[in-house]
């Protein structure tokens, strides 16, 4: 979720498969460390017993030619009902790797993603339980969407970035939220499934082994972190350890990037000049 604000900026700069990122980070945006504390840990963290766990996620092959297919028409028909209703647009040849063309207003395009932002299984015309169970069968554990602290579903996201925009978050941790807000850990883990546009220019930025990484070696935000003029839910991350290097997740059709919820992600800019970048994004806690 993101709101637009107009404050003074200073420009940092991000290091993203060795190449440069420049972005402006809105003021003020309040950095500061944390304790002397590695947050990731058995009772805080479902992905510890996994066999990725020293990197913090791994990507798996999931679906087949037919599922993605399927998959990629629930959410192209999600999309499509989405901006007929928010924007009494309806086209039935619409292609979502080219949205772009479509939705070419800010305003439109905010009230998009507004809806795309919190969505629930019975949004989709396809049977998302079908993937829960591949999930489970990879991790070991079942699974659900009811956080069990307070018994709510959290929501699926469509991600939707554009080619050479601003549409995507700042470097941040998913748990901080929990943590700044309700002094809790929340205990879930991360799935990012590629649907259109993912490529080497526009796939996810993490910091592999980032969960590792003491609370004090990490700069951030404690309140919603502000970037090329947009507010956003989760906290930003300046620097951890000293450093400010992501590297693209190396992913293709038909796989998955399972992560810890405490690995640093995010600053996903699509360099593709003429795709947009569509993924479907489950955050889920052992059942």
């Amino acid at each position: 979720m993101v709101t637009n604000h107009k404050r003074e900026m200073e420009s940092y700069t991000y290091i993203i498969d060795g190449r440069e990122h420049k972005v402006n980070i809105n003021k003020p945006n309040e950095f500061s460390f944390g304790k002397k504390k590695i947050l990731s840990q058995k009772d805080t963290d479902i992905s510890f017993d996994q066999e990725w766990y020293s990197k913090g996620y791994k990507v798996y092959s999931c679906f087949d030619i037919e599922e993605l297919s399927e998959l990629r028409h629930g959410v192209s028909n999600c999309v499509k009902n989405i901006i007929s209703s928010e924007l009494g647009i309806f086209k039935k040849d619409f292609e979502l790797i080219k949205y772009h063309e479509l939705i070419r207003n800010e305003n439109n395009h905010q009230k998009i993603i507004r809806k795309t932002s919190k969505l629930f299984f019975n949004d989709f015309d396809i049977i998302l339980s079908s993937i829960l169970l591949k999930f489970e069968n990879i991790l070991g554990f079942k699974l659900t969407n009811i956080n069990p602290r307070n018994r709510n579903k959290h929501h699926i996201i469509i991600r939707i970035n554009r080619p050479l925009s601003s549409d995507y978050n700042p470097p941040h941790k998913d748990i901080y939220g929990g943590i700044d807000n309700e002094q809790y850990i929340p205990k879930y883990i991360n799935f990012w499934i590629p649907i259109y546009g993912v490529t080497t220019k526009s796939s996810l930025p993490i910091v592999p082994s980032s969960h590792l990484i003491s609370e004090d070696k990490i700069l951030r935000t404690k309140c919603p972190g502000s970037i090329d003029g947009k507010t956003y839910h989760v906290r930003s991350i300046k620097s951890w350890n000293n450093c400010n290097k992501l590297q693209r997740v190396k992913i293709t059709e038909g796989e998955i990037l399972i992560f810890s919820s405490h690995l640093i992600h995010g600053l996903a800019i699509n360099e593709e000049t003429d795709q947009t970048r569509i993924a479907l994004e489950f955050r889920l806690y052992k059942s």
